[in-house]
């Protein structure tokens, strides 16, 4: 990807559908594809995979509401990666320092 394209952040998730749950899994996993698609972050990604990817801040708040989201539904696992990009800032750093 072109670097003037990169997102500062980005977090790939996940969702493991319980097939115990209220909702079937395919409803569980659209649950997740739905909150992430609110969020303007979502990218494609597999079946069970949402890839949101923008600004830390947006980032964070997104993978909130797609994790609430999926576990509403009755998914029994979200499994997050999350990637920093270049010089994004390091966690606990003055947030001053950026553009």
């Amino acid at each position: 990807m072109p670097g003037y394209y990169r997102a500062e952040l980005s977090a790939e998730m996940k969702i493991t559908p319980s097939p115990g749950a209220e909702k079937s899994p395919t409803e569980q996993t659209e649950a997740a594809r739905e909150a992430a698609g609110d969020t303007g972050l979502a990218h494609e990604a597999g079946p069970e995979t949402v890839v949101l990817a923008g600004s830390r801040e947006e980032v964070l708040a997104a993978m909130s509401k797609v994790i609430e989201a999926s576990l509403d539904a009755g998914a029994r696992t979200v499994e997050i990666k999350v990637e920093a990009e270049g010089d994004a800032p390091r966690f606990g750093e003055e947030h001053a320092n950026r553009e």
